[in-house]
């Protein structure tokens, strides 16, 4: 079972660092997550309603392609995994991040203590075979053995787990942790019901060991309740899925870097996928210069599936050719000035799960013009801050941009970041949260 220990409040200092392995590197210091390279800062409150708590963050998966990365650059690109525990700790908790990673390392940062775990060599080994095998990602098949081993050495309140649908290491997370697992919440990043049936015994386990299901909104939770795996949906709770720690910069000094003009200027982020609908997005803005004819849209993505036939559209159409321009993939450290030197963020999704792209415009005041989706109207209210028009419809795209003066956009901006960060930034997520992880307890009857 888990190992018991005191539920009354005690100092930090335990555990000091639970079960760190010979070679593993131990540093504390600080970094910022902003790409301006201004230290970031949270609101200090006394913890509500009772003592702190020890809350594990836990990732029990890592993209191929951090397999070069360190873990400081990894926190700096994801900020879920630095900034969301960091406002949790300035909040006065207890906060350790596990994540099963390439190599081992151990560090702390303004509070939150992070655990980068690295699986044994055979573990990594068999892992490779089973993704070459799968022509799949061999992380997928990689047994998070060793990184649960940490969680349950650090004997937390909460687990707050990131990923629904890692369903291997889900299972073995709670088999480990046994009856008396703390309780754990599930926060979605993507995915969907398991088309096995293996699978899907998998993800209804898995959801049934868990307290609460953390969706951006609840239509997105609807595919895993209709195939009854997640059987108890009034466990649902509405937290966005990430945010962002991008800062609104002046938009003078912004242009100059980035050489973006225009009237306005419009920015896309993405890929170009048909996922995201670029037609429809450009065919709107092809509308906009109608009206407005100074407009500039500038495209940046880290695919191209489209951009052969979006060239092929601009080709027979030589006025909008001259105001469209293709950047293509530009570096995270980039990505702040680039947004702080638009106006507006043009996104036509047909589908997100959440849209990260979204979140960083708006945390630099740039106003939203995205797709009626769940998601989308998740995080401008509806379209009272910034505007939601029907998917598809690229007439209705360019009305939203034109129908309002074009001397409201710095006013318009103002309000945007306001509402980022009551509602959206990673200091309103640790608030939402906080309530729930104490519910979360409650309900074990395990309230500190």
């Amino acid at each position: 079972g888990y190992p018991n220990r005191s539920r009354t409040c005690s100092a930090f200092s335990k555990p000091v660092l639970a079960r760190i392995d010979p070679g593993s590197i131990v540093v504390d210091f600080s970094y910022s997550n902003s790409s301006s390279d201004r230290p970031m800062t949270y609101q200090h409150d006394a913890v509500p309603d009772g003592y702190p708590l020890r809350i594990c963050f836990v990732m029990l998966h890592y993209a191929r392609d951090v397999e070069s990365n360190d873990p400081l650059r990894y926190l700096r690109e994801t900020p879920i995994h630095s900034a969301l525990p960091e406002a949790l700790a300035a909040l006065g908790n207890e906060i350790h991040l596990v994540h099963q990673f390439p190599r081992d390392q151990t560090f702390r940062v303004r509070g939150a203590r992070y655990h980068f775990v690295a699986e044994r060599g055979v573990v990594r080994q068999l892992s490779r075979v089973a993704g070459r095998l799968r022509q799949r990602d061999p992380a997928l098949y990689q047994p998070a053995l060793r990184t649960i081993e940490r969680v349950r050495a650090l004997e937390p309140d909460i687990l707050h787990v990131h990923g629904t649908t890692l369903n291997l290491n889900l299972h073995l997370l709670f088999r480990q942790l046994g009856r008396d697992s703390p309780p754990a919440i599930l926060h979605y990043h993507g995915g969907y019901p398991a088309r096995s049936t293996l699978g899907r015994r998998l993800q209804r386990f898995n959801f049934a060991h868990a307290q609460r299901y953390a969706f951006t909104t609840r239509d997105q939770a609807q595919p895993f309740v209709e195939a009854r795996l997640l059987c108890e949906p009034e466990r649902i709770v509405s937290i966005i899925e990430t945010s962002s720690t991008f800062q609104r910069r002046d938009r003078i000094s912004t242009r100059q870097e980035t050489g973006m003009r225009g009237e306005p200027v419009c920015l896309s982020v993405g890929r170009l996928h048909p996922i995201k609908d670029p037609f429809t997005m450009l065919q709107g803005f092809e509308r906009v210069l109608e009206e407005r004819p100074k407009a500039q849209l500038y495209l940046y993505y880290l695919t191209d599936e489209e951009r052969p036939a979006l060239e092929g559209y601009l080709a027979t159409r030589s006025t909008l050719r001259e105001h469209v321009h293709f950047r293509g993939r530009a570096p995270f450290e980039q990505m702040e000035t680039i947004y702080n030197s638009a106006d507006f963020l043009l996104q036509a999704s047909r589908r997100e799960f959440s849209g990260c792209a979204v979140l960083e415009a708006m945390a630099c005041g740039v106003i939203p013009i995205v797709s009626d989706i769940p998601s989308f109207r998740a995080m401008t209210e509806c379209g009272r801050f910034g505007a939601l028009f029907p998917v598809g419809d690229a007439s209705a795209l360019a009305r939203r941009i034109t129908e309002r003066p074009l001397s409201e956009i710095e006013e318009r901006s103002t309000v945007i970041r306001s509402h980022f960060e009551r509602r959206l930034s990673f200091d309103a997520m640790a608030r939402q949260l906080l309530p729930v992880y104490r519910e979360m307890l409650a309900e074990r009857g395990r309230v500190r």
